[in-house]
């Protein structure tokens, strides 16, 4: 079988792909899944700056599901730029939103937590 990824050689029946992991039944539509992922990393960074400037206006709960959204969205973007094994000056850009998306995510949910609470 013939990776749809890389190209490699692979065993008859296997699942992933011996040199790149990729999953054999899947085809690899890399440009278009590159694009995606930016604007993944966009909409993390939105979503973690929107949890901060909630909690400065005293909404908490809005700033809990901008928090858990931007959270889960920035987690995802990471796992989703290594599956689809982008490199180069765009990992990096895209890597960078989506690690200030999951910082300003975690700090708006704490204190919206806190917030609600108190």
């Amino acid at each position: 079988m013939i990776c749809p990824k890389c190209g490699a050689e692979n065993p008859e029946g296997v699942l992933f792909c011996e040199e790149c992991d990729w999953r054999m039944d899947l085809a690899y539509k890399g440009e278009k899944m590159a694009v995606n992922s930016v604007y993944f990393g966009i909409g993390s960074a939105l979503l973690g700056i929107v949890s901060l400037v909630t909690v400065l206006f005293d909404l908490s709960i809005v700033a809990l599901v901008t928090g858990a959204l931007g959270m889960f969205l920035s987690g995802y973007t990471q796992t989703f730029i290594r599956i689809i094994g982008l490199e180069g000056g765009a990992k990096k850009k895209i890597m960078i939103m989506a690690t200030v998306g999951i910082l300003t995510a975690v700090v708006g949910f704490i204190v919206g937590f806190s917030q609600l609470l108190m």
